[in-house]
């Protein structure tokens, strides 16, 4: 089963128009959304004056069958440290949330979509750089 994980940059995007990103996401079976991009964009909501319609694109986008939210549990911290410990021991640390976003995608064998090319520092991820 092919896996894909939005960060929090494309899933902005996404939920204002999904049209270009549907050619990528008929190419994976899920869509995971980590427990740390939904509290990114969460907090986000506050910040906007569209905030409550970006919410309730949110909640509907969250009940599609092809969507999972994963939470955080001991494993993606166990793969956070390893991601942390690989990324300082090469000088080349990125932001804290994303090694967690990084996490989730390596715990659950996930390709991950963001516009950040950072993410290609950490090992063993597949990332897909939508812009």
């Amino acid at each position: 089963m092919r896996q894909l994980i939005f960060d929090t940059n494309v899933l902005i995007p996404f939920l204002l128009d999904q049209k270009p990103f549907m050619k990528v996401l008929s190419e994976y079976d899920k869509l995971l959304l980590p427990s740390t991009v939904l509290g990114e964009f969460r907090a986000g909501l506050f910040e906007t004056r569209a905030g409550i319609r970006n919410g309730k694109a949110l909640e509907d986008f969250l009940q599609r069958s092809f969507v999972g939210v994963v939470p955080v549990v001991e494993r993606t911290a166990e793969l956070y440290a390893k991601v942390y410990q690989a990324l300082r021991k090469e000088g080349r640390p990125i932001p804290q949330n994303d090694m967690w976003i990084a996490a989730s995608a390596l715990e659950h064998c996930a390709d991950i979509a963001t516009f950040d090319e950072h993410f290609k520092l950490v090992p063993m991820l597949t990332v897909l750089l939508c812009g």
